[in-house]
């Protein structure tokens, strides 16, 4: 791991100019770095920053709370400020302010203090102005809406969507801002090896000859969880030899899913995995025959490119908001209901070997062509420079009216 600090305190208020000349131009901003309980974000965060420092040079992430260092990887021309930091100090001395995440301090701090210093600021909601998101804890976020979190969307500089459907939710808070439509991507990894299938089952030789549909996030409420154990417990009763691995922190859904399973009587046929990194997440794809993510509501998963990326079959929900998935043959699309999650596991379990293996293949074809980190980080790149300096807006960016 790779971590630099910059010590910012001293900066005071009204500097930028000066300090912008001497500081890390491009600054971005999250609650913290903490894949267990950001999930998603994270991985989003780290690969973006890294994309965008290959291209424009220096790149800081600053937080208001401390991040696990444990279990990332910072990019080694990222650095970190922390909460030991000058929260506010960090983006006056910056030229682009990215703040990311919504209902947060960083969000209403960051906004507030890059407005105060002229600081041009992109705002990414990560899926959190989606339907499903506000109806969870509903009035709280009305009432934060209303007072806080409209004006702060109104104002940016540019809201950053990871989705097409993100442009409307966007849109509808706030009509007048331009929005950059510009998804996650991934780093394309390594070729599995024949070994690391074995080597996940020498672990657990029970496995052996199971077809293994792999669940990977964070075991929350919006991720569906719900719809699996259903699904699971139907098709358990038909497929013999189905089996699934549950791997990811829980972030409040696990009992619940738990105490279906063995409701069901299938707790035989799932393995949960925890939270996996490194070299445990590389075996867990390896050993995967399937990825599902049966969500709720969804930004734009990292899960579903690290799918697509390590030639998994694929299903997700509509509201993963990624067709591609099915018009590129990468996999299957459902609605977020029991009967189309169970109906969608049929059809993979159904499928030849040679079926699935040629999903696999378009999976990894539609990430390599279109959703890389460099690919994505030119597409923010050219936002930052439009931002910086005028002139024509770079495509990705719509304006009200365009469609």
């Amino acid at each position: 791991m790779s971590v630099s600090t910059l010590e910012l305190k001293s900066i005071e208020p009204g500097s930028s100019t000066a300090a912008r000349s001497e500081r890390t131009a491009i600054v971005h901003v999250c609650n913290g770095l903490d894949p267990i309980r950001d999930g998603g974000m994270v991985p989003s965060i780290l690969g973006m920053t890294g994309a965008i420092a290959r291209i424009e040079g220096g790149v800081t992430i600053v937080t208001p709370t401390p991040s696990r260092l444990d279990l990332i990887e910072i990019p080694s021309e990222v650095a970190l400020l922390d909460a030991r930091a000058d929260f506010e100090a960090a983006i006056e001395s910056a030229e682009i302010a990215h703040l990311h995440g919504l209902w947060q301090v960083q969000t209403r701090r960051g906004a507030a203090a890059a407005r105060a210093a002229r600081v041009p600021h992109l705002i990414a909601a990560h899926g959190m102005a989606d339907p499903w998101a506000l109806k969870h804890k509903y009035f709280k976020k009305q009432v934060y809406l209303s007072l806080v979190e409209k004006n702060r969307l109104k104002n940016a500089s540019c809201l950053h969507a990871l989705s097409r459907p993100e442009i409307g939710h966007l849109r509808a808070i706030a009509p007048r801002a331009p929005i950059a439509f510009i998804p996650n991507g991934v780093e394309i990894p390594a070729d599995r090896a024949p070994s690391d299938r074995a080597e996940f089952e020498a672990t657990r030789p029970e496995l052996a000859g199971t077809f293994r549909v792999l669940f990977l996030g964070r075991l929350h409420v919006k991720k569906g969880l719900d719809l699996l154990a259903e699904a699971a417990g139907s098709l358990c009763k038909e497929y013999k030899n189905l089996h699934f691995l549950i791997a990811g922190p829980d972030d409040g859904a696990r009992d619940s899913l738990m105490s279906r399973v063995k409701a069901l009587g299938i707790e035989d046929r799932v393995t949960e995995l925890g939270h996996v990194r490194g070299r445990a997440a590389r075996l867990a794809w390896a050993s995967a025959d399937a990825f599902v993510l049966p969500s709720y509501s969804e930004g734009f998963s990292m899960a579903v490119l690290e799918s697509l990326a390590n030639r998994t079959p694929t299903l997700i929900t509509t509201a993963c908001h990624f067709p591609e998935v099915a018009l590129e043959g990468a996999g299957v699309v459902v609605d977020p209901t029991v009967v189309g999650v169970t109906a969608g596991l049929r059809s993979l379990l159904e499928r030849s070997h040679a079926e699935l293996a040629a999903m696999g293949e378009n999976g990894r074809k539609l990430v390599e062509e279109r959703y890389t980190w460099d690919r994505q980080g030119e597409k923010l790149a050219s936002v930052y420079r439009w931002l910086r300096s005028g002139g024509t807006p770079p495509e990705c960016v719509q304006f009200p009216g365009d469609f």
